[in-house]
């Protein structure tokens, strides 16, 4: 399933410090927002990057997977699990290729 989400040639964007993953197929589409945050170790100075996913509108997305492979309402929380994995490895590997910095 998770190749199904390949096809919708994700994209991410940032604004300021959110940074939204952005997927698009056809007529459907849906995002996935983060919101950076960063730390600093109160004892050692340690510096943490971290994002916080706050919001996740994958409505049209889970839709066209209903149609390619019907779901049931047991694959729920599989298919929410594997689009929020799959944002998230979308994002770290902007991250590393130095396009986001």
């Amino acid at each position: 399933m998770r190749e199904i989400l390949d096809i919708f040639n994700p994209q991410v964007h940032r604004s300021g410090d959110t940074v939204t993953v952005l997927y698009s197929h056809l007529t459907f589409s849906g995002s996935c927002t983060y919101q950076e945050h960063h730390m600093k170790g109160t004892n050692k100075p340690i510096n943490q990057r971290f994002f916080i996913l706050t919001g996740c509108e994958m409505g049209d997305v889970i839709e066209y997977i209903h149609r390619t492979s019907p779901l049931s309402s047991e694959n729920f929380n599989e298919v929410n699990l594997l689009i929020r994995e799959h944002s998230l490895e979308t994002l770290n590997k902007e991250l590393h290729s130095g396009s986001l910095s």
